[in-house]
């Protein structure tokens, strides 16, 4: 007779897809679990400490630390408080530099945030302010690693969580993302909390849970403006998991069971709303100051095109601003202002968006082992059957994520459908943990792809941004495919810092993905046009010579099509580096007229911030007259004379800007062409 104890055993060892002994098992899992948060954490901090700040850092950190400062909501509203709140925590305490009008006195433009927000850390040294806030908002990050354990152990087993933990400590998108002071990981976070919280209450309903639901529900609304999906998420899940609930089998009572859940559902919804006014300091008005007149909806929208103004969606935000704090209603407005962008896939431009950008980015920015074990479980059909209700809560809130990201219009990066990465991760371990069971070689692909998934995220590192699996050529060749945040956010200047110190070179210009301000905080270089806010800086840009020698770092973001043609004499030349994945050096001698028009119809848009209008439209003729077949130089000139009551003269060369930029095809061109026309709208 079978002993039954080796019984049990054995069939543990059959459940476990690493059978050893008990004792030493729960030592490695322990050491294990402890040993991926530590890399997990370790490579969020070098990552925060290598790479210089991004694009849409500044005005977030800024915004954070006046949040704290006065309740100053009115910076940078184009984004919920939460995240900056974190994020500037640390900063509370610092003596640092302060902008030149007193906090609270003004609801601030995006442009302004912008400026503000790259003043304010080139003032106060960069890394002094940076570093630690995104060391405070890579909390964020490590609370998504401990909820993503948890919830892949109570939905299917402790292997499952070891995996899950796994593909998430090295995949190149988290830690990117969740060691930077933006509110993708915020979201991310959050989102997932919320339908973990919605999980563990529809198994075991307790007021406390009920709670957590209500706080996570309104901690997402406060990441991000696209954490609005909850709501919808939510209620999808009650139903879907009303109806799916083998309870119904029981036909007593299931009206009274639906009746309490869509009050649970109302309830949480409630709780969700009070943690956003909560997150705002209870209070309506963005800026903390009475004479400050309240936001005007309709002036907000002047400009935008006629689709977005009558479109359903804002009418109806427009009837409903008075339950919203106005900071959040405006950051709303905002997004949906803005419309469907331009994008760039597969080395192409297109002037909208398209449906196929996020499934394409997700393939070519997420890791080959993500890739292969999602796959390998979304078709493991007995895992839906044995799990349907854990399948339900992970899959549903994806799926709906990832189908409404199709039709957004934000296709600038893979960080928008950040949230879906959680819910694939807990499902791709809960697969290959599956099959490890029932085959043993399962088992060592599993191993494998483990393997391979750190040594391709310590082979990245901390290039995490510009990261293209090896699907798709690796690092250097994501520039190829896409853009924008994808591959250059302005992370990579102290890397070329480094190399120019290493070099001993200090004759050098660059042409940056960013504000001036912050470029030249970090690196020697001076400074060459970009169509990203190379003039956003205190000083006057100096005009570029014709012809130019010496040594350029060229940001991919100056290339065609993202670009023009200004530098179309270096790129042609053959580059002598390449730094992490974003900027290309050049050497030589070149010949740059369309550069110099470009520095001063630059120049031109700072005379035109500081009122000195003669002197824009000096600079703007001299643009047109070095490059008369460029919208751009056209453009800056119009503005200059509208702003010198020539609205005649303005007109002539907003058309003139049109009819140029109509004729080439380039993102650079198709903003420019965007703005000459609603310049044009104004004056009619």
């Amino acid at each position: 007779m079978q002993n039954p104890a080796n019984s049990n055993l054995a069939a543990e060892n059959s459940a476990n897809p690493f059978p050893i002994d008990e004792k030493s098992r729960r030592g490695l899992y322990i050491f294990g679990v402890l040993l991926l948060f530590g890399i997990f954490a370790f490579q969020l901090w070098f990552h925060a400490t290598r790479t210089s700040a991004t694009i849409d850092e500044p005005p977030h950190i800024f915004a954070g630390y006046r949040y704290w400062q006065c309740g100053d909501f009115g910076v940078n509203p184009e984004h919920p408080p939460l995240l900056k709140l974190l994020a500037a925590l640390p900063l509370v305490s610092k003596d640092l530099s302060q902008p030149s009008w007193d906090c609270g006195t003004e609801i601030t433009s995006n442009g302004d945030s912008y400026l503000a927000g790259n003043l304010f850390l080139a003032k106060n040294n960069p890394d002094s302010v940076v570093i630690p806030a995104r060391l405070s908002a890579a909390l964020m990050s490590l609370l998504l690693a401990v909820l993503v354990f948890l919830a892949a152990r109570e939905m299917f087993g402790r292997w499952e969580a070891f995996v899950a933990l796994g593909l998430l400590a090295f995949e190149p998108n988290i830690i990117a993302h969740g060691s930077l002071v933006t509110t993708d990981m915020a979201v991310t976070a959050t989102m997932f909390a919320a339908v973990y919280t919605l999980y563990r209450y529809r198994k075991h309903p307790t007021v406390f849970r009920f709670l957590l639901v209500g706080i996570a529900t309104g901690a997402t609304l406060a990441a991000k403006h696209s954490g609005i999906l909850i709501l919808p998420i939510l209620f999808l899940l009650f139903v879907a998991d009303f109806f799916f609930s083998r309870r119904m089998e029981i036909e007593a009572g299931v009206r009274r069971r639906f009746l309490r859940r869509v009050a649970s559902f109302a309830g949480i919804i409630f709780i969700g709303f009070v943690v956003l006014w909560a997150t705002y300091g209870f209070r309506y008005d963005a800026v903390p100051n009475d004479s400050q007149p309240p936001v005007l909806i309709n002036d907000f929208f002047e400009g935008a095109p006629p689709e977005v103004i009558n479109s359903p969606v804002v009418k109806t935000m427009k009837a409903v601003t008075s339950i919203l704090p106005e900071s959040y209603t405006v950051g709303l407005f905002y997004i949906m202002r803005s419309g469907s962008r331009p994008m760039f896939l597969f080395g192409e431009f297109y002037p909208t968006a398209r449906w196929f950008y996020f499934p394409a980015a997700f393939s070519i920015k997420t890791s080959v082992a993500l890739l292969v074990l999602l796959a390998l479980s979304l078709l493991t059909i007995r895992l839906y059957r044995e799990h349907w209700r854990e399948s339900l809560f992970l899959l549903l809130p994806a799926l709906v994520f990832f189908g409404v990201s199709l039709t957004s219009g934000l296709n600038i990066g893979v960080r928008h459908i950040l949230p879906v990465y959680p819910f694939f991760i807990v499902i791709a371990a809960a697969g290959i943990c599956y099959w490890s069971r029932k085959y043993t070689i399962s088992r060592y692909l599993l191993i494998a792809l483990l393997i391979f998934h750190a040594v391709a995220a310590f082979r990245t590192a901390p290039n995490y941004l510009a990261f293209a699996n090896d699907f798709w050529g690796g690092t250097n060749n994501t520039h190829r495919l896409l853009s924008d945040s994808n591959v250059e956010w302005g992370q990579n200047y102290k890397l070329a810092r480094e190399y120019l110190a290493r070099k001993n070179i200090s004759d050098c210009r660059i042409a940056a993905f960013g504000a001036g301000e912050m470029v030249r905080a970090y690196q020697p270089c001076g400074l060459m046009p970009n169509d990203y806010g190379w003039n956003f800086t205190e000083q006057i840009a100096e005009p570029v010579p014709p012809v130019v020698e010496g040594t350029f770092l060229l940001s991919v973001a100056v290339f065609p099509p993202l670009g023009g043609d200004e530098y179309a004499p270096i790129i042609q030349t053959e580059p002598v580096a390449f730094l992490g994945g974003s900027i290309f050096v050049y050497q030589g001698r070149f010949e740059v007229p369309l550069v110099a028009a470009l520095s001063y119809a630059g120049r031109a848009d700072q005379f035109i911030e500081l009122k000195r209008f003669d002197e824009a439209v000096a600079d703007g003729q001299k643009a047109v007259e070095l490059a008369p077949d460029d919208p751009r130089p056209h453009l800056a000139l119009g503005v200059a004379f509208s702003l010198s009551n020539r609205p005649d003269e303005a007109r002539r060369e907003f058309e003139t800007t049109v009819k140029l930029a109509e004729s080439n095809s380039s993102m650079v061109f198709e903003w420019t062409k965007f703005q000459a026309q609603n310049q044009l709208r104004r004056s009619q």
